[in-house]
Formats: structure tokens, C-alpha cells, sequence
């Protein structure tokens, strides 16, 4: 019997991003000779490094901040959302981990699964054809793939809901996805032993592409940034040199020349890196709050964080670019006015989005719906006795609607199905909805009051603000609430 002498042991990572080995930080990535193995499986293998750019490459990453191949409006909150990802590490561990999916938006030939796989071939050599997640995945094995894919950037293509059913089942997955980066915490198991095992939240950032933003719910709306990608955004000529270089990994060695960068000029004083991300987070969240409410738009308590992790990535890209002499510090000054202009400007169209994902917005609008065709029907209070038919759901004057709680939810339910939505929220759920966005008015302390009908007979009813609802439904945004702060 003979045993072999030399037995060599290897560490093989199955993760990517920041990992400190033997007291150094190091960026996992696929890469060929190198001393640290990093394998990834399936359509994960596309992420891989090759070797840094050359210094003269980086002028077609500065030439991206102008309107290069696509608007400034697309293109600087792409650039920001990846080159964010390699600082997630230090983010997470300075407390303010981005929590955040950036939707790009747009019909079928605008080429957004095009534009997502060229910015995703920062982190390796990807196509259209090839991205690493689509909606037509399980929700299960999506977050088992991101948890691997660590300060990199991924993206869950083709977003496009067909039928009641394919289109429910999407947007379970939307919604998912939302909560998984939102939240960062993954789904918990148990194993065969019915123990708990280890969470697998995600590590990195995504980008999902959609022909339209999914009508989740309003918490799930707001961990979404979205950005709109016209049929006619993207100058195909222009475009096709970036593939190029994507191709022959110039965009990558991009990437290993910032973070390259990034080791060098930070991560020598760790917890003063982490210290100058957490006074930059505070800083920005506070300036966005302050220029939210200056311009009267209304906004989630998460927006605030949002824009300020965007504005980090963008800083931080900026700062890169002028230390390699691509820009001046006139330009970096230009470039930053100009993405704040952007990213309001896309939080403006972004609270439209909540608002009307707003459960108390959706029932305003389908109840007018169902009284405008006719379908349902309400009396004029005080008005003579008229036997109730079918679609009665309550009373009216010239200020409120005197609504049979009951009749309106479930009609309002019936409607959304027939229409193929999701209408979840149950009765008493949109009643202190409703009393809390103050359409409901309240009596006595109470959701529901009574009152007499025209038949003489005593009815529960939930009275609603007509000026109200009509603000609602207009769209009227208004000031955060002190919750922001």
C-alpha cells in the first residue's frame, strides 16, 4: 500500500468582494493567476477580472458622465450604483449599508437588458443573453445566487408580466427581491435536522430591467430606484464601442484599477475609512432631506437613504477619476450639481409611483371608478326612501360619502381582480389606512359611526372626505412627516 508524500492544500472562495487574508484586504474576484481561487457556478461564472486598464482607458469612463452614449439622467445613477458596490463592505460595517434595487425601466427594444449587461461588465464579460438572474427564476434560487455575489453588482432581467397568474407570480418576486435588499436579511431554512441554519442575505447591489415599475406594495415602491430608458435614449454607434471595450475587459480592468485605487488610498486606516463613509452618509441624508422638503415633494422615510448611497458611489467614482487626472476639480463640482438635479428629479417621478401604490389611493380611485360607471351606487342622504338594489354600498351629501365598509371593500376587491391586480388589504386594515392618511373622518374617537338610512333603519357606515379623496387621487404631493427625520 503506498500513500501519496506531497498533498497540496487550496482554499477555493466560493464568494466574491472584500475578505481580509492574513491581515490584508483583498477583492475576490474569478480571476486567472492569481493566488487566491475564487470559483462561482452557472451563470455566475461571467463575473471575472482580467487585469487593470491602462491610465489613457479611463477617458471613455469620463466620457460616460457626459451624454455619451445615453442621456446624463440614465447613465450617472448606473455608473454610481456600480461603482458603490465595492464599497458596501466598509458601508455595512459603518451601519449604513445600502438597501436599495435600482429598476431600469422601458418597453420591449429600448435596450435596457443591453444597458444592464454592459455596466454589469464592470465586474466581468457579460451580454443581453447572458445576464446572471431573470424573473422567470424561483424567488429561492435568486437569493441563493446573491448572497455569492458580494460588493459586486447583479441585475434580474425582464421584468414583463402576461396573464393574471404569470403576472401575481412576478411580482411575488419583485416584491422578494425588494425585501431581500431592502431588509438585507435572507430567508430562513431548517436543515434536514430541522436545525436553523446560517441566514444568506444579499451582499451586493442589483439592477432589475422592467417595461414597467411593479406594483408591489408601498413599503416594496420605495426600496426601488427607478430610472426611465426612453425607446430612443440609446445612440446605438456609441454604444457599440463601449461593447467593444466591455468585450476586450477594458471595463473591467476599469473596476480592478478602483479598486485597486480604493486599497491603496483607504483601507491602510480601516476605521478611519469606515468613519469618513458614515460622516458622508449622514451628510448627504440630511442635505436630501432638506432639498426634498424645500421643493414640497413627498417621500418615503427610505428615499433619504437611498439618494445618499448614490451620491456616495458617484463621490467616490468622481474622486477616482480626478486623482487619475481624467477630471478637474471645476468638473467634479459641475458633474455633482448635475447628479443632485438628476436624482430629485427622479424622486419627484418616484413618489407618483408610491403614492398611487398607496392602498388608500388604489381604493379612491377604483371606488370613483365603480360610481362613475354605475356598477355601485350610493343615496343622496336625507333623500326619500327608496328600496336598495344591487350595487347599493352606502350614502352621500355634498361633503362625505357614508360608505357600508363591507359592500365598498369587497366591490373594490371584485374590480381589481376583474383587472387583473392585487388588492390584499383587508377591511379593517384599509379603515385605520385610511383614518391615518386622514380621508377617514373619525367619530367620537372612533373609525365607524352610525346613522339612520333613508329607510328609516340604523346602519355602521365609514365616512370619507370627498375634498380629501380628490386630493389623494390628484396626486398632490406634500412634506415628509417627522418620521423622516
Amino acid at each position: 500500500m503506498q500513500t501519496k508524500l506531497e498533498v497540496r492544500n487550496e482554499m477555493v472562495y466560493a464568494q466574491t468582494g472584500w475578505r481580509k487574508v492574513n491581515g490584508e484586504w483583498v477583492f475576490l474576484m474569478p480571476q486567472k493567476n492569481c493566488e487566491y481561487t475564487v470559483e462561482l457556478q452557472g451563470k455566475l461564472k461571467s463575473y471575472c477580472f482580467e487585469r487593470p486598464c491602462e491610465k489613457e482607458d479611463l477617458i471613455y469612463l469620463s466620457a460616460m458622465l457626459d451624454n455619451s452614449f445615453a442621456p446624463q439622467s440614465v447613465l450617472l445613477p448606473l455608473l454610481s450604483v456600480a461603482f458603490l458596490s465595492p464599497l458596501n463592505q466598509f458601508l455595512k460595517a459603518a451601519g449604513c449599508e445600502p438597501k436599495f434595487v435600482t429598476a431600469l425601466i422601458g418597453k420591449t427594444g429600448s435596450r435596457k437588458s443591453t444597458l444592464a449587461a454592459l455596466f454589469l461588465s464592470f465586474f466581468g464579460r457579460f451580454t443581453a443573453s447572458d445576464l446572471p438572474m431573470s424573473f422567470h427564476d424561483t424567488a429561492n434560487s435568486i437569493l441563493s445566487n446573491v448572497y455569492y455575489l458580494k460588493d459586486v453588482l447583479t441585475c434580474i432581467d425582464d421584468f414583463h408580466p402576461s396573464g393574471m397568474f404569470h403576472e401575481q407570480e412576478m411580482k411575488t418576486i419583485a416584491q422578494n427581491i425588494s425585501r431581500y435588499y431592502g431588509d438585507r436579511i435572507g430567508r430562513a431554512r431548517l436543515n434536514t435536522n430541522a436545525e436553523l441554519q446560517t441566514s444568506r442575505p444579499p451582499t451586493g447591489n442589483a439592477i432589475i430591467t422592467a417595461e414597467y415599475a411593479p406594483e408591489i406594495s408601498v413599503s416594496g415602491s420605495a426600496r426601488y430606484f427607478n430610472i426611465e430608458l426612453n425607446e430612443n435614449d440609446i445612440v446605438l454607434k456609441d454604444l457599440s464601442e463601449y461593447q467593444q471595450l466591455a468585450e476586450q475587459n477594458v471595463l473591467s480592468g476599469m473596476m480592478m484599477l478602483y479598486v485597486d485605487w480604493l486599497k491603496r488610498e483607504y483601507l491602510s486606516d480601516e476605521s478611519e475609512f469606515i468613519k469618513t463613509l458614515s460622516d458622508m452618509f449622514l451628510k448627504y441624508r440630511s442635505e436630501f432631506i432638506s432639498k426634498l422638503t424645500t421643493a414640497n415633494v413627498k417621500f418615503h422615510n427610505r428615499t433619504p437613504d437611498m439618494l445618499s448611497h448614490l451620491k456616495i458611489g458617484f463621490a467616490f467614482l468622481l474622486v477616482f477619476l480626478q486623482a487619475q487626472e481624467q477630471i478637474t476639480e471645476q468638473e467634479v463640482s459641475r458633474y455633482e450639481k448635475v447628479f443632485d438635479e438628476i436624482l430629485l428629479q427622479s424622486c419627484s417621478l418616484n413618489a407618483e409611483i408610491i403614492v398611487n401604490e398607496n392602498p388608500t389611493t388604489r381604493f379612491c380611485e377604483k371606488l370613483k371608478s365603480l360610481l362613475d360607471s354605475g356598477r355601485c351606487y350610493v343615496e343622496l342622504r336625507g333623500a326619500e326612501y327608496v328600496p336598495t338594489q344591487k350595487g347599493y354600498i352606502g350614502m352621500e351629501d355634498e361633503d362625505c360619502y357614508y360608505l357600508l365598509a363591507d359592500a365598498a371593500h369587497s366591490e373594490v376587491r371584485k374590480l381589481c381582480a376583474e383587472q387583473g391586480e392585487h388588492f390584499s388589504i383587508s377591511k379593517n386594515q384599509l379603515i385605520k389606512q385610511l383614518a391615518e392618511d386622514g380621508i377617514l373622518i373619525k367619530c367620537g374617537g372612533r373609525n365607524t359611526t352610525t346613522v339612520r338610512s333613508s329607510g328609516g333603519k340604523m346602519i355602521s357606515v365609514a365616512v370619507l372626505d370627498k375634498a380629501k379623496m380628490e386630493q389623494r387621487m390628484s396626486g398632490d404631493l406634500c412634506p415628509p412627516t417627522a418620521e423622516v427625520g
